[in-house]
């Protein structure tokens, strides 16, 4: 199960941050959609903010307008933007939604707020990182253009070494998240490069110890390079235990259609098992069927309120509950909540706030 939190750890430069952290970040998240074929950003576009991709797919595309090569594909559980964010430099990538996308959004203003309160993400010091990273990304952008080099459907950049060194096509595969491989041909040798979201997972030529093969691979200064990009896939990550890997369900209760769906669409895209109702008879059909480990519910139903639906409910199941609520709800019902226990309130309708509350719950 991919949860927000766990994904935010997962960007570099919010790695040594610790959960009370994280959550600050998960709390400046904004939620919003992208439909199939449309342009998330551009290269060249200024970068003021950064996203996390809830559900759908994304190609990351680099090169000329209208010659444009994919070198990436992004779907849940990955991000893309942050190096703009950092330098305040203009985008080096053009992203395109290939499917529906939901995402969340961190933008500019929010990431000064996290750079004024956590001193160990100073400025200086990642701006040094990522401009290392961008000069990265300018080398990979120096790699044959497409009439220059052999394409195929479905395949990435191919072309020669004696174009681009392999310590670049190395980077280049680092740089841009790629899940597929890199294969070098070079007489009657094959070596063959395995990416998972950029990271290099194995090495093999014949028979060969990887840092060898790596050593004597990286000698050739000629051969041909072909990139093979696969989709990813929302599944168990390699490391991960069983338990991690379990899938949580969760109970949407709402009358509103357009809140169901949309807080169906966001968990179902981080992994979660979802079923919804629109009040608290229709509820205990799916309680019965799904066996939920959380409920989030309006205060007000069609057929009830929130203390009348947790008490009921809790005949059947001792289930925790977070209620969609603002600032306009009432002390005692609040006081009312706390003594049954083991359910909180959100303050906003946001999103990210909700996944941050199942997410403190469930773990």
């Amino acid at each position: 199960m991919i949860q927000i939190g766990k994904i935010i750890k997962k960007v570099p430069i919010f790695r040594m941050l610790g959960k009370e952290s994280i959550d600050f970040i998960v709390e400046r998240l904004k939620f919003k959609t992208f439909l199939q074929g449309e342009t998330i950003c551009k290269t060249g576009d200024p970068g003021k903010e950064m996203y996390i991709i809830i559900s759908g797919k994304t190609d990351v595309l680099i090169g000329e307008s209208g010659k444009e090569q994919v070198v990436a594909t992004l779907q849940s559980g990955d991000y893309f933007g942050e190096m703009s964010l950092l330098t305040g430099g203009p985008r080096s990538a053009t992203v395109l939604a290939t499917e529906d996308c939901e995402t969340f959004v961190l933008y500019q203003n929010d990431f000064d707020v996290i750079l004024e309160r956590f001193p160990s993400i100073s400025l200086s010091m990642t701006k040094i990182v990522s401009q290392r990273l961008s000069d990265t990304n300018k080398r990979a952008a120096s790699m044959p253009k497409p009439e220059e080099i052999n394409t195929k459907s479905g395949s990435g950049p191919s072309g020669s070494l004696k174009e681009i060194a392999l310590v670049e096509l190395i980077s280049f595969c680092e740089n841009n998240s790629l899940t597929g491989t890199l294969q070098i041909v070079k007489d009657d040798q094959k070596g063959v490069f395995e990416f998972e979201r950029g990271q290099l997972l194995s090495i093999t030529l014949g028979g060969v110890k990887e840092d060898k093969a790596l050593d004597k691979m990286l000698t050739w200064e000629s051969g041909d390079f072909s990139i093979s990009v696969k989709p990813l896939t929302l599944g168990k990550e390699k490391g991960t235990s069983e338990e991690d890997s379990d899938v949580k369900s969760i109970l949407i209760v709402n009358n509103s259609l357009v809140v169901r769906k949309v807080i169906e669409r966001a968990f179902k895209g981080l992994g979660y098992d979802v079923a919804t109702a629109s009040n608290i008879s229709n509820s205990f059909a799916e309680i019965d069927s799904h066996d939920p480990d959380i409920i989030i519910s309006d205060i007000k139903l069609t057929d009830g309120n929130g203390i009348d639906f947790i008490k009921k409910a809790r005949e059947k199941k001792d289930l925790p509950f977070i209620f969609i609520t603002d600032n306009s709800i009432k002390a005692e019902f609040e006081e009312q909540l706390k003594k049954l226990g083991n359910a909180d309130l959100t303050k906003t309708h946001e999103v990210s706030e909700i996944v941050k509350l199942v997410e403190n719950t469930l773990l």
